[in-house]
């Protein structure tokens, strides 16, 4: 293995095990005060963001509770796996050769995503099914 190579999963894994760290330590401090960062979009407008409920979302995927994750935010829930895999690939091409452009599938992905939130942000506000 090259040394770039080395390199870049030491800073893959750093950035990563922060991040995740840090979510873990988010999620303890709710768990224990009961206190969560509120959805200004939410405190303004009185409308649920596409991004409302991913907090408690994922204090129920801890405790292995789906349904109560999906009642948070069903579409975050059903992108997770996506995303998991595209940050794996994504992941996996930025180690072997250092690769962080985006293709042109990987963009029609993007864009395919932010469709779907507006559409959820939409259903979410006008309906009661979510």
């Amino acid at each position: 293995m090259k040394i770039e190579q080395k390199k870049r999963i030491y800073s893959v894994a750093f950035k990563t095990g922060l991040v995740l760290g840090i979510g873990l330590i988010y999620a303890a401090f709710v768990r224990l005060t009961g206190w969560g960062i509120p959805c200004v979009f939410n405190l303004v407008t009185g409308m649920q963001c596409p991004g409302c409920g991913i907090s408690r979302m994922f204090l129920a995927l801890l405790k292995l509770d789906f349904t109560a994750a999906a009642q948070y935010n069903l579409l975050v829930l059903c992108l997770l796996p996506f995303a998991l895999a595209l940050f794996l690939y994504k992941t996996w091409k930025y180690v072997k050769n250092g690769e962080t452009a985006m293709s042109m599938s990987e963009k029609i992905l993007y864009c395919i995503s932010l469709v779907l939130c507006f559409v959820f942000f939409i259903v979410r506000n006008t309906t009661d099914l979510i």
